[in-house]
């Protein structure tokens, strides 16, 4: 009989923490994803920065640590690929609601812009882009997250958001032209051509690593006819997007001139002080300022500048 006592007070237990337990502890609940985005990575974040203009971005997920291969299995609930944008507040939404796995397993995340689904190698976890030297290329490193309050990639309790963070994988020359001397007549530069630069990229989604190829010319249009230089204080004229150089290599330009077309000017910077070796690299952006005479150009100088948003929606970063 006493032992007949203690299973009946044991069952009643039982049934009390069954109907006590949390419905998100326990894996029933479903938590959809959040997801923000910042950038960029290749200068000092400030809590104040924001997105001036939104981007067009594909978003990756997995349940492999730096593996995005395979992604197209239509079996994989928490493995996929989804276009979408990044909006000025950071927002990034995800088409279909997708949630993290139920079990509280992590999910990785990664992503690239602009959008890149069409491109997608299955097996090898790839995508691939044509240079055209006004589009933007930008890659966001992997971050995960899970069901679980404080893991999350936004909405925990405790307020902390992990980002996409955005950097650019090319880098920027941005040219600027004057007139050597006051009474020079003006001139109109109509054109410039950065030449036999590779003009193909392939991104391992998997680890951010991007492989150039082929050989073209990248140029920059000048509307209206081309931009007339009539002073000696520099005007802008453009911004071109192009593969990153190794180290003591240069660019070679043609720039084209109501007076002629100038070839193959060679476009080198030779850094001082604490200025980085690996010059021209992704996400590095110079003004390369033009001197213009009655009968020649040259390049005057070569600086390091800030990054210069392009038409076709970049990320900036605004203190």
């Amino acid at each position: 009989m006493k032992l007949k006592s203690i299973y009946l007070l044991l069952v009643p237990a039982l049934l009390s923490v069954s109907c006590s337990s949390d419905p998100e502890q326990s894996g029933s609940e479903r938590i959809p994803i959040e997801l923000h985005a910042s950038g960029d990575g290749t200068v000092t974040t400030k809590a104040d920065q924001t997105i001036t203009e939104s981007f067009e971005t594909t978003v990756f997920a997995s349940m492999r640590d730096g593996d995005y291969t395979g992604l197209s299995a239509p079996s994989a609930d928490y493995e996929w690929m989804k276009d979408t944008k990044v909006e000025t507040n950071g927002t990034v939404s995800l088409p279909d609601d997708p949630a993290y796995p139920e079990d509280g397993s992590w999910i990785y995340l990664t992503a690239v812009s602009p959008q890149v689904s069409s491109s997608y190698q299955n097996a090898a976890g790839t995508v691939s882009y044509t240079l055209t030297g006004q589009d933007d290329l930008m890659y966001a490193q992997q971050i995960k997250g899970n069901r679980w309050d404080g893991s999350r990639f936004s909405n925990n309790t405790n307020n902390v958001v992990t980002s996409l963070e955005y950097t650019h994988l090319l880098t920027q020359l941005k040219f600027k032209a004057q007139k050597a001397a006051v009474q020079g007549l003006p001139v109109k530069v109509s054109s410039i051509t950065v030449k036999g630069v590779a003009d193909k990229m392939t991104l391992n989604i998997n680890n951010g690593e991007a492989i150039f190829e082929g050989s073209g010319d990248l140029s920059l249009a000048l509307a209206e006819g081309g931009k007339e230089i009539t002073s000696t204080n520099a005007s802008y004229l453009g911004a071109l997007l192009l593969p990153p150089l190794e180290s003591g290599k240069s660019y070679k330009v043609t720039v084209g001139t109501s007076i002629g077309k100038f070839e193959d000017l060679s476009i080198d910077f030779t850094g001082s002080g604490n200025q980085p070796d690996n010059l021209f690299a992704k996400g590095h952006s110079y003004e390369i300022t033009l001197n213009i005479s009655d009968s020649k150009l040259e390049v005057l100088s070569v600086t390091v500048a800030s990054w210069e948003p392009v038409p076709s929606g970049d990320i900036d970063l605004i203190d």
